[in-house]
């Protein structure tokens, strides 16, 4: 599997890769058994209970995280976006670190009907900005707002 070549990881990209693990097969579990609704209240309990008073981080803590999420759903059956964003909201929270989740669709005329999730923190979009250009936001989930 290219996910574990023989790569000399950093410490800390191997933690974060078994923290995302774990917290993204929660995630993907919750969101199989139960409603968008009561993951979103939640998700939003805890994230705010684990950072109260969270901090912005650091463009390098984005980049650790992004790269945690997506190995670990290469683990995880069915992860896709949803779950995905919803994981790294909760790991950042755990690292008292402010991030939002956006939920946006999109539907044109040629194009059939698309969903897609991101997280956004201050210093950019660590989990699904790569199509997040090509949605028009819908709901937007800021525990702290």
């Amino acid at each position: 599997m290219q996910l574990f070549r023989r790569r000399r990881w950093p410490r800390e990209d191997w933690f974060a890769l078994g923290e995302a693990f774990v917290v993204l097969a929660m995630v993907r579990l919750a969101l199989a058994t139960m409603n968008f609704k009561r993951i979103e209240r939640l998700v939003t309990r805890l994230v705010r209970r684990l950072a109260p008073q969270p901090a912005d981080g650091t463009p390098e803590d984005d980049a650790r995280l992004g790269r945690a999420i997506r190995r670990a759903a290469v683990l995880v059956p069915g992860a896709r976006c949803l779950a995905q964003a919803t994981a790294a909201m909760v790991v950042s929270a755990r690292h008292n670190r402010r991030t939002r989740m956006t939920i946006g669709v999109k539907l044109g005329a040629s194009e059939e009907f698309g969903a897609h999730a991101w997280l956004e923190t201050p210093h950019g979009t660590p989990v699904g900005g790569d199509e997040a250009a090509q949605f028009a936001p819908l709901l937007s989930v800021d525990p702290y707002a």
